[in-house]
């Protein structure tokens, strides 16, 4: 699972939308594959808690020199981890091995 803190620090709610991007190193351009939004309401001054939960699916991409979908998790392969409101303006990332996890207590 990867889990943040939506912070509101306007004056009005408001509603986010971080959207959760996985990046496999051995993609040539490296790509980034959105796996995972969360529309979140957030009162104006306060935070909202956004947990991903991400399965074993989540971790494959589709090799085209193999043929198949292969599995991060299986292959021990390095990935990044992207948090942000889009794929031009993440404003979170982590490398991790896949197995492992990842915090942030950095309001996006």
């Amino acid at each position: 699972t990867v889990s943040l803190t939506v912070a509101n620090s306007g004056a009005r709610g408001g509603a986010a939308v971080p959207q959760l991007y996985v990046g496999f190193a051995s993609l040539r351009p490296a790509l980034r594959q959105l796996r995972g939004l969360q529309k979140v309401q957030v009162a104006a001054g306060k935070t909202a808690d956004v947990t991903f939960a991400l399965d074993e699916k989540d971790w494959r991409y589709y090799d085209e020199s193999l043929g198949k979908w292969v599995s991060a998790m299986a292959a021990g392969e390095e990935v990044t981890v992207s948090i942000g409101d889009s794929s031009a303006d993440l404003k979170w990332h982590s490398v991790l091995s896949c197995g492992g996890s990842a915090t942030s207590s950095s309001p996006i």
